[in-house]
């Protein structure tokens, strides 16, 4: 596999030199080589970036262009993305193991859609409001934040870069974005797709680093605001550090998620879902379904079949097409995967698939799909985000039982509930303390808010609640 070498950050519109030697190996998680080295940014690297995004929206007129000019911006860039989708969906594969499928169904084109339905709601987006007060009328207007720094993780680089990119953009805000050391090379793409688009100097600047990169970005003087996914614990961590500035915050984090199955359930029909929903992008999605909740009068019947369906998934080459499951993104996620199998195992709960390596992998941070059965709701492996191909199944008796256990948790991003009778699947939902609830699939779509309910999040993403996010409302009059 060829490597990925590159020198520079996308900063003011151009590529910038790092101030310092320091570089990111980028290594593939199938087959453990270098794919790729990019620099990582310093402090001084940081400075800049934010002083570009502090120029673009302090002495240029992006933030005064009317929503229907940006959003000719946004079809721009949106072109150069589509040109660029083939090697974008590769490079992905080869940095953080998504499959190949995968990567071209959904990473790749899915920041293309993203930012020409954000252009759409252009037409619709009315940013000042007569309003009629007790000495006057008054005009409301919602004007850009400013600068925004977006920390985004290795699970959806792109992807979950454009949930903030594309709302920042519509409203006038600027942006320095910062990708996981993990995923950085795909960034280079966007980067390029901006230059191609021609947006204006630095109204989008890149920046490639850690965790450390990460933090000095989120206590910036220059950043108006942190639009972060990630972790619940890291999404304490910038919580604490923005906290003297009072910097706004977005935060989309982790979950664990339930699919319930009602007594009444097709399992023909669902068990695609329920395998997509914890095998997604191999495992590695936050809102994953990973507890499966089953009636404990089909308890034994939905474990042999949600068994005999991860059994069949295929796990290999994240590059061949007919791959369903690839590797884990690093060494450390797959410790830390068998870890919650481990202690499953030592807790008396039976792996009724999975479990282990894979036989003939022996290069890669590959799992086997996992089913762990006999699940109690006080485990560990219920109540933490696994993050990989790994469903724990949880008895329970009756409705209120299984609502009760799918809101036994302290994240709330998202749920499932299954059953062909739809009234009762709602009634199932609206009980369940997530902000998003799937009836009879395992499904995300950014036309609706993506809002995570307790250590889940704050704040909104997708749909076009997500762009009051990057708004501030300001107050003029009485006008008599």
């Amino acid at each position: 596999m060829s490597t990925n070498v590159r020198d520079s950050f996308f900063i003011d519109g151009g590529w910038l030199a790092p101030s310092t030697d320091a570089r990111i190996e980028v290594i593939s998680p199938s087959t453990e080589e270098v794919v790729g080295s990019v620099p990582e940014a310093a402090p001084a690297d940081v400075d800049a970036a934010v002083a570009a995004a502090r120029r673009a929206f302090d002495e240029t007129d992006w933030p005064l262009l009317t929503p229907a000019q940006r959003a000719a911006h946004m079809r721009d860039l949106a072109k150069a993305l589509t040109e660029r989708v083939g090697e974008t969906a590769t490079t992905i594969t080869a940095e953080m193991g998504s499959v190949i499928s995968y990567a071209r169904a959904g990473q790749a084109p899915g920041p293309v859609m993203m930012l020409e339905y954000y252009a759409d709601l252009a037409e619709s987006l009315e940013l000042t409001e007569e309003r009629a007060g007790m000495v006057g009328s008054w005009r409301v207007h919602k004007q850009p934040i400013g600068v925004v720094g977006a920390i985004v993780p290795w699970n959806g680089p792109l992807f979950l870069a454009m949930y903030k990119l594309a709302p920042a953009l519509l409203t006038g805000c600027t942006v320095v974005l910062k990708p996981a050391p993990e995923s950085p090379l795909s960034a280079y793409h966007l980067a390029e797709a901006l230059e191609a688009a021609d947006i204006p100097p630095g109204v989008v600047n890149i920046v490639q680093g850690g965790r450390e990169t990460g933090r000095y970005l989120v206590q910036h003087p220059g950043v108006d605001k942190i639009a972060f996914t990630g972790s619940t614990a890291a999404g304490r961590t910038i919580m604490a550090d923005a906290a003297p500035t009072l910097t706004r915050l977005s935060l989309e984090l982790g979950g664990k998620s339930a699919a319930v199955l009602l007594d009444d359930v097709d399992l023909d029909t669902a068990l695609p879902e329920i395998v997509f929903g914890v095998c997604q992008n191999n495992g590695q999605i936050c809102i994953s379904n990973s507890r499966l909740l089953a009636p404990r009068s089909r308890e034994r019947e939905i474990v042999d079949a949600v068994t005999s369906a991860m059994a069949a998934q295929k796990v290999g080459d994240p590059f061949d097409e007919t791959t369903e499951i690839g590797p884990l993104v690093a060494e450390r996620q797959r410790t830390r995967v068998e870890g919650f199998v481990e202690g499953a195992r030592a807790a008396g709960n039976t792996i009724t698939t999975g479990g282990r390596r894979p036989a003939g992998l022996d290069r890669g941070w590959y799992v086997e799909p996992t089913v762990v059965s006999g699940v109690r709701p006080d485990q560990a492996i219920a109540r933490d985000e696994v993050f990989g191909p790994v469903l724990s199944v949880l008895a329970y008796d009756t409705d209120d039982e299984a609502v009760a256990i799918a809101n036994d948790t302290i994240y709330g991003l998202g749920s499932a509930v299954f059953s062909p009778d739809i009234g009762r699947a709602e009634a199932i939902a609206l009980k369940i303390r997530a902000g998003t609830l799937n009836i009879n699939t395992h499904i995300t779509d950014f036309h609706v808010p993506l809002a995570g309910w307790k250590q889940s999040g704050i704040g909104q993403e997708a749909g076009p609640e997500a762009i009051q996010g990057y708004l501030q409302t300001k107050v003029v009059g009485p006008y008599r």
